[in-house]
């Protein structure tokens, strides 16, 4: 009988020999491609490994030159790290749970420049549509302050190659409206008083009367005894007079005050007030905007600020959908009910042992001599850790500790702290994150005045500091930031604004944080709001204080014509029913003084 079973062995060693050769040839690439390919689909762009290396028997996995790709711009990094190596505890692997007890980063690197678009390929972006929809990017903000724009400024220049009659040009006057209408309204209080001269007595009903008292003065009775009746007949008519004085004084005391009413109307104050909205209308049509202060500051250093906020709640709504919260505390599940003699599968909720997934500690670390480059952010002297990062906080029963401290390379900044607490036990999720950036260098050697912004902060000293809390989909926080020895690039296209922030020293920018996790509230405040109100004003007052005051006057040069149409209507209603009304009264007054002292006693 023989010992050994020569062609059993054979087989055995060829296929460990099979198997390593495997390991050593193809398993890291296989392992490296899944990652790549199941870490893009989750970020939404693509995430690429440099190289992976794995030691099965010691389970541990090393990755050089990782970068994740920002899906809003897909030629940068959001994040980028020289070297990750993790080791992983093997009873949980035969499990199927991942544990990595200890993971180690170095040299990590933010917002770095790509060689080539880390945009997903058609095929994974297929994929993305029919698996579970990523997270949209795009958060409905509202008071979205990354949309802030300053106005058009070119208006201006564009003004002096024009002339105040050609900027008037189909531009519809109020004033030379309100002129028309105050003609019709003449014209029609003129109809009017011709109808109520017509209806008050004439001249000729007045010199009737003059005539037939001043005959029955002539035919004064010698009978004594027919004198009664005779005085009667005075009496009534010189009533008939007086009545008729009466209201002919009533309709001119009327027409005074309509007639001043009409012209007050006309008033100059008033026409002052149609010709400033008519230079408005010009205004809005000529498209010339002034910008708020608060505009200046959004362009100047919100609009980024917000950017970055929005960016930091769309990376924490990510971590969250891989970090469910559990149960809230003292809520049962309610019974289901089940018929009689029907099975039913009973569940009982995994409370024990380990995760799924779980980083228990990873460190982190750079080296000293990594030097800055332009747009590159690099932690220099970096330390922290990260505990309890796992996808079943209720298991692991314990928050996610995250701090991070270090200083960017290059002098940038000379300090920078991350702590977070992600609390996802129980329901409602509780979570902080806290940021705090001393000394931040902005520097002009590194900077151009952007195509998209007339503004650019282009050197300047920053102290940020920065807390967000989130209480389940609950959002409040703060940015603020101080910014010391300021100086802005102004734009050829803001030349208008060029002396604007000479000689701004220290000023604060401070963005609250609410709403909620799918609708988020930015609201910007600072400091300098006040300052360059002020400036504002009296930039755009010396502007415009030339344009308007040959707007004014081509605006008075089109209204003239009908003004001087509207006041010679309005002397023309008042000589005709003034004239006739005092000819009338003059009549009147001419009678009852003639009839005055002829008798030898009063008429009653």
């Amino acid at each position: 009988m023989k010992m050994i079973r020569w062609w059993g062995l054979i087989a055995f060693v060829i296929i460990v020999g099979l198997i390593t050769a495997f390991n050593l040839i193809f398993l890291d690439s296989i392992i490296k491609r899944s990652l790549e390919k199941q870490a893009s689909l989750l970020v939404g762009a693509r995430v690429n490994i440099g190289d992976l290396s794995s030691r099965i028997f010691d389970l541990r996995v090393t990755i050089q030159n990782l970068e994740v790709t920002n899906p809003e711009q897909p030629m940068r990094n959001t994040v980028e790290a020289g070297t990750l190596s993790f080791d992983m505890a093997a009873g949980p692997l035969l499990k199927k749970k991942v544990v990595i007890e200890k993971m180690e980063v170095k040299d990590l690197a933010f917002n770095t420049a790509r060689e080539t678009s880390g945009a997903l390929p058609d095929r994974l972006r297929k994929k993305l549509k029919t698996a579970k929809k990523p997270l949209d990017l795009s958060i409905p903000v509202r008071n979205r302050l990354e949309e802030c724009v300053l106005p058009n400024f070119a208006a201006f220049s564009n003004l002096k190659k024009r002339s105040p009659k050609s900027l008037l040009e189909n531009v519809h006057l109020q004033s030379s409206d309100f002129i028309t209408g105050y003609r019709k309204k003449v014209l029609t209080t003129r109809k009017l008083w011709e109808k109520r001269l017509r209806e008050l007595p004439s001249k000729e009903s007045l010199e009737n009367d003059l005539k037939s008292l001043q005959n029955l003065i002539d035919q004064r009775p010698d009978d004594i005894t027919t004198l009664p009746a005779y005085l009667k007949k005075i009496a009534t008519a010189k009533q008939r007079i007086n009545s008729a004085k009466n209201s002919l004084a009533a309709a001119q005391r009327d027409f005074q005050t309509e007639l001043g009413n009409l012209k007050t109307s006309l008033s100059r104050k008033k026409l002052e007030k149609l010709n400033d909205r008519d230079i408005k209308a010009v205004m809005a049509k000529l498209d010339i905007k002034v910008p708020s202060s608060e505009d200046l500051v959004c362009v100047l250093v919100g609009k980024k600020i917000a950017g970055k906020v929005n960016s930091a709640i769309t990376w924490y709504r990510k971590i969250n959908d891989l970090i469910p919260a559990g149960r809230a505390k003292g809520k049962k599940e309610k019974p289901r009910t089940v018929p009689r003699m029907k099975g039913v599968d009973v569940r009982f909720p995994v409370t024990r042992g380990y995760p799924d997934f779980l980083i228990e500690k990873t460190v982190f670390s750079a080296r000293p001599d990594l030097q800055a480059e332009p747009g590159k952010l690099i932690l220099s002297r970096l330390s922290g850790n990260l505990e309890g990062l796992t996808t079943q906080p209720v298991i692991y029963g314990m928050p996610t500790l995250f701090d991070l401290k270090g200083s960017l390379a290059g002098g940038k900044a000379e300090k920078i702290t991350l702590s977070v607490t992600l609390d996802h036990r129980i329901t409602p999720a509780n979570d902080a994150i806290n940021l705090t950036i001393v000394g931040l260098r902005v520097q002009p050697e590194h900077l151009a005045i952007s195509d998209k912004s007339p503004l650019e902060l282009t050197s300047a000293h920053l102290n940020i500091n920065s807390n967000l809390r989130a209480i389940g989909e609950k959002l409040e926080g703060r940015v603020a930031m101080i910014i010391q020895n300021p100086k802005v690039t102004v734009g050829p296209e803001a030349s208008i604004l060029g002396n604007l922030f000479k000689n701004i020293e220290t000023f604060d920018v401070i963005i609250s944080i609410g709403g909620t996790l799918n609708q988020p509230s930015l609201t910007l405040s600072s400091s300098l709001t006040n300052t360059l109100g002020s400036r504002l004003q009296n930039v755009f007052r010396n502007k415009l204080k030339g344009l308007r005051t040959n707007l004014r006057k081509a605006i008075a040069s089109r209204i003239d014509k009908d003004l001087k149409e509207a006041g010679r209507d309005t002397d023309s209603l008042e000589k005709l029913v003034l004239e006739n009304l005092s000819e009338r009264l003059n009549i009147s007054d001419t009678i009852l003084k003639a009839t005055s002292g002829s008798f030898p006693f009063p008429f009653r």
